[in-house]
C-alpha cells in the first residue's frame, strides 16, 4: 500500500462528488478524525489502483534479477518489471549470481518506459565472469544481472507550509522528482504547477525515503499549506482513485456481500441515490487505468 494516498482528503472534497464526508465516523464531531477516515479510504483506493495496474503507480525504487545474454556490442537488454523507468540507480552483472560486478556509473537507454539497454563494454570495473573478450562480458554468454531503478510517477505531499514567493518546498518523499521536472500542487483554490530547479541535487533514491527540500526554478505563486499533493500522476489516474473512493462511500453495509449492491440505507453518503450499484464508477475507474497496466 502507498505510504500516502494518491489524492489527498482536501483534493477529494474539492471534487464535485456531492457526498457527505463529514459523517464517516457517526457521532464524532472531530474533523481530524473524519479526515483520517477519508484518508484511509483514499489509501485503499490508491492500493486498488496499484493492484488494477499490477504495479505501483507512485514513484518507487524497484530491484529485479534477470538472466540475459550479452549482445555482440557488449550490451545487456532487459525488460523492467515496473514502469515508466525514471532512472537506473545500480547494475551488477556476472557469470554467477554469487559473483557479480557492480558498474561504477551505470548508463542505461530506456525505451518505451520499460525496455532497458545497458552498456557494460568498456566498464571501469573488472568482469567477474570466467571469460573476458575485450569488453564487459563475452557476446552471447548468459549473464546474471541485478538492476535497481526508479519507476512510476511522483506522488507525495507537502510536509511544511510555503509562503507565496517561496523558492523551495518540503515534501514527504522526493523519489522520482527530477531537476527541471514540472509537478502539480493540488491545493483546492491554490493549484499551481511548479518547476524544479535544474540545479537541485536529488537525494539518492532509497526504499525508505524521508522528507526532503526541493529547490524550485521560480517562486511559488500561492501560499501552500502542508498535507496537499505534489504530484506528477496523470490526471486520469487521480480521477480513477476519486471514482473508486466514491464507490467505497456509496457501498452500503450488507450481509449478502454483493459487489457494490443497491440497498435501502440511511447512510448520509448513499441515502436516496437512484443508481442501482456503484459498479459503473468502478468500471470507469478501471477504464481510466487501462493504459497504465503493467506490460510483461
Amino acid at each position: 500500500m502507498p505510504a500516502t494516498p494518491y489524492v489527498s482528503a482536501a483534493a477529494f472534497r474539492a471534487h464535485p462528488t456531492y457526498l457527505d464526508t463529514d459523517g464517516l465516523i457517526p457521532g464524532n464531531p472531530d474533523m481530524d478524525a473524519q479526515d483520517a477516515e477519508l484518508t484511509n479510504l483514499l489509501l485503499q483506493a490508491s492500493a486498488w489502483a496499484d493492484n488494477a495496474c499490477n504495479q505501483p503507480l507512485g514513484a518507487h525504487v524497484n530491484s529485479q534479477f534477470n538472466r540475459v545474454r550479452t549482445d555482440r556490442s557488449g550490451m545487456l537488454r532487459l525488460h523492467a518489471d515496473h514502469g515508466p523507468v525514471r532512472a537506473v540507480t545500480s547494475v551488477s552483472y556476472g557469470w554467477s549470481p554469487t559473483s557479480l560486478t557492480a558498474l561504477a556509473s551505470p548508463q542505461a537507454w530506456v525505451e518505451d518506459g520499460t525496455n532497458l539497454v545497458i552498456g557494460v563494454g568498456g566498464a571501469s570495473t573488472g568482469w567477474s565472469g570466467s571469460l573476458q573478450v575485450g569488453f564487459g562480458a563475452s557476446p552471447g554468454s548468459e549473464t546474471f544481472v541485478r538492476t535497481s531503478y526508479v519507476a512510476g510517477y511522483v506522488a507525495t505531499q507537502l510536509t511544511a507550509s510555503a509562503p507565496a514567493g517561496a523558492i523551495g518546498i518540503t515534501v514527504a518523499d522526493p523519489t522520482g522528482i527530477e531537476p527541471g521536472g514540472q509537478y502539480r500542487i493540488w491545493e483546492p483554490g491554490c493549484e499551481e504547477t511548479v518547476t524544479v530547479s535544474p540545479l537541485w541535487a536529488a537525494p539518492a533514491p532509497t526504499e525508505l525515503p524521508g522528507p526532503a527540500s526541493v529547490l524550485l526554478a521560480a517562486p511559488t505563486l500561492c501560499t501552500h499549506e502542508e498535507g496537499h499533493d505534489l504530484s506528477g500522476l496523470p490526471a486520469d489516474v487521480r480521477l480513477a482513485v476519486v471514482q473508486y473512493t466514491i464507490s467505497l462511500l456509496m457501498r452500503p453495509d450488507t450481509s449478502a456481500e454483493d459487489e457494490f449492491p443497491d440497498s435501502a440505507t440511511s447512510a448520509s453518503t448513499r441515502g436516496k441515490d437512484s443508481r442501482r450499484t456503484g459498479m459503473g464508477l468502478v468500471n470507469e475507474a478501471r477504464r481510466n487505468l487501462r493504459s497504465y497496466q503493467r506490460v510483461r
